[in-house]
């Protein structure tokens, strides 16, 4: 049987990389000996060790410190994925045994905030008192930014990432209406007693949305060119709430999806009114950086907030719709 084909063990031992990961940062076996708690000649020993399985040099011990090979940063640079997956493999395998144990972090778009956040918090404090959730809003572009910083465990977004360094899943499509105030509704009732207006009369309302470079207004603006058409944007606020507020007080109609308002829709405060020749729908996305390990905690947590947006959808309603078990495998 040829080598190609032969199952056989890994040559590298991680205990060796994370040890030399430790000596290509501190720079000297002195130094990275004395963060690792270990004497010097058994960090030498390690290091010794992981080039023989090897068969390579990877560092050159000097005067000023070590000077690290080819080989030696190339292990430096990607050694630490090899690690990363050891410890999130270790956890998950902990809380298998354990109870679930650990902190996840969330980016949420205030649209989708407003709907889940509470709901989240009180089923994940109920369900897994030992998962500490931290919840962001923001803007797609910064909750994009902030997964690749690795600040967040994962985030809902209405952009599809651009980089294949994402792992993205479509969760959620939702139609866009116009909101008003329900003594405020700028058009008559139609056959079945719900509201319409065409896309082309949208140039006609007075506005209120966020400012650039929120999502919501770049897909609106998209929108809105793409049918030749002028939006009467008043007055410009990027607080979703004070948003809401003010379409609450008839100053102003927004253009918005059902979530954020479902609850004001009914008790029957905010009227939705469809947008239509053409409808405008947009999606939100289940966003991740692939090359980071994931928990089971986060897992976990995963799975309850889709559950969660699954029976928002439900209980009130939502003109939307759920397309995460769409996805093969996904339930």
């Amino acid at each position: 049987m040829s080598r190609a084909t032969r199952a056989q063990a890994p040559d590298i031992d991680i205990k060796h990389v994370y040890y030399f990961l430790m000596l290509a940062k501190h720079g000297s076996i002195s130094k990275a000996a004395n963060a690792l708690g270990l004497a010097q000649p058994s960090l030498s020993e390690h290091v010794a060790r992981l080039e023989a399985r090897l068969n390579t040099k990877l560092a050159i011990r000097g005067p000023r410190g070590v000077t690290l090979t080819e080989a030696g940063r190339f292990l430096a640079r990607e050694g630490h994925k090899l690690v990363d997956v050891a410890r999130a493999l270790t956890d998950s395998l902990r809380e298998m045994s354990d109870e679930l144990q650990g902190t996840v972090s969330i980016g949420l778009p205030p649209s989708l905030s407003l709907l889940v956040s509470i709901p989240l918090a009180e089923t994940m404090r109920l369900e897994a008192p030992g998962i500490r959730l931290h919840l962001t809003e923001g803007l797609s572009g910064h909750i994009l930014d902030w997964i690749e910083q690795e600040q967040l465990d994962m985030g809902f977004v209405y952009t599809m990432p651009p980089s294949t360094g994402f792992q993205t899943d479509a969760i959620l499509e939702e139609e866009i209406f116009v909101v008003a105030a329900e003594d405020n509704v700028p058009v008559e009732p139609d056959e079945d007693g719900g509201y319409s207006i065409p896309a082309s009369q949208l140039g006609e309302l007075p506005l209120v949305m966020p400012g650039l470079p929120h999502s919501a207004r770049h897909a609106i603006e998209r929108f809105a060119r793409a049918h030749g058409l002028n939006l009467n944007v008043i007055v410009e606020i990027d607080s979703l709430s004070q948003i809401i507020e003010m379409v609450s007080r008839a100053s102003a109609f927004s253009i918005l999806p059902h979530a954020p308002v479902a609850k004001l829709v009914e008790e029957g405060k905010l009227v939705l009114i469809r947008i239509k020749d053409p409808g405008f729908n947009r999606t939100v996305y289940l966003t991740r950086k692939r090359s980071r390990a994931v928990s089971m905690v986060s897992l976990t947590v995963e799975k309850t907030v889709l559950k969660i947006i699954e029976e928002m959808v439900e209980r009130y309603g939502l003109r939307a719709r759920f397309i995460a078990n769409e996805k093969p495998g996904r339930k």
